[in-house]
């Protein structure tokens, strides 16, 4: 049971992830596919749409243009994979800000939908029952 314990506090992610919703491309070996970052941190990406990449593979991730990151991926489990990044970001990388103002938009969509939908449940508490 203690190594249970061990290997779950080794695997652990010892820094905050902010999930997001960001289609941006993985280049590996030449080859280059459309990919989602569904979540991120300062040293890593979860990507959801991944195919042909396992553990150990040297990728970069390009999300515009003129901005990515490098990384390896760490683990492969159907057609999502996590990355670890080759260099941690800076809360002032341009990757980081531009991932950063990517899961702002969803946490902003989010909370907008949770009120919208409180909203119309105070409506409905509010109108007499005609049953």
């Amino acid at each position: 049971m203690a190594n249970l314990s061990l290997s779950r506090q080794f695997l652990r992610r010892r820094d905050a992830r902010r999930r997001l919703k960001c289609s941006a491309v993985v280049e590996c070996r030449g080859i280059s596919r459309k990919i989602e970052i569904v979540d991120f941190s300062t040293a890593g990406l979860r990507l959801d749409g991944v195919t042909g990449l396992a553990a150990g593979d040297h990728v970069q991730i390009v999300l515009v243009p003129d901005l990515h990151v490098e990384g390896v991926i760490a683990w492969s489990v159907w057609h999502k994979a996590g990355v670890t990044l080759s260099q941690p970001l800076a809360e002032r990388d341009a990757v980081y800000m531009y991932l950063a103002d990517q899961a702002a938009m969803i946490e902003q969509a989010r909370t907008r939908a949770v009120i919208a939908l409180a909203q119309q449940y105070a409506t409905r508490a509010q109108q007499p029952d005609t049953d």
